[in-house]
């Protein structure tokens, strides 16, 4: 039996590939930027996109080291009321903690902001949307499934 999700978690890179679509013209959007783009596309009038607060926290993060830090804040700020920032609580840091845990007793290793943006996709019942090969330790673990896609590659 399948399991039903209740949309996606686009990934900070995911959301970079489309972001990139917004300041280029076609012709030089890469091969990933292009099919993350037409996915987004056609997914975003279902409402069943979004991001995690520490993938919203990354995007403002890269905004303030940026040149064009305004700009790029207003670019955004526009893009989260397209996929907005889920909450992470409580419930997404215990979900973390057994990521992390879990890792580390198989030996594996990942990033702290990518362990709560997969904590946070596991939460709210979300498929990971992501092209990060560190993510693919979460592979490793059979206590806690977290489904991943990749949307930058060809299907």
């Amino acid at each position: 039996m399948t399991e039903q999700y209740d949309g996606y978690l686009l990934d900070t890179n995911s959301c970079v590939y489309y972001l990139n679509t917004w300041r280029k013209k076609k012709i030089k959007w890469s091969p990933e930027e292009k099919l993350v783009f037409e996915i987004i596309e056609r997914l975003k009038k279902d409402k069943t996109l979004y991001m995690s607060e520490a993938t919203w926290g990354e995007l403002v993060f890269g905004a303030e080291k940026s040149q064009n830090r305004e700009k790029n804040l207003a670019k955004f700020r526009k893009f989260k009321e397209v996929v907005p920032a889920l909450s992470v609580d409580g419930e997404v840091w215990e979900i973390f903690a057994k990521i992390k845990a879990t890792l580390q007793r198989k030996g594996k290793s990942m990033d702290d902001m990518d362990i709560l943006i997969a904590a946070t996709a596991k939460k709210y019942n979300l498929v990971l949307v992501t092209n990060d090969a560190d993510m693919d330790n979460l592979d490793y673990m059979t206590e806690i499934y977290i489904a991943k896609e990749n949307w930058a590659k060809d299907r």
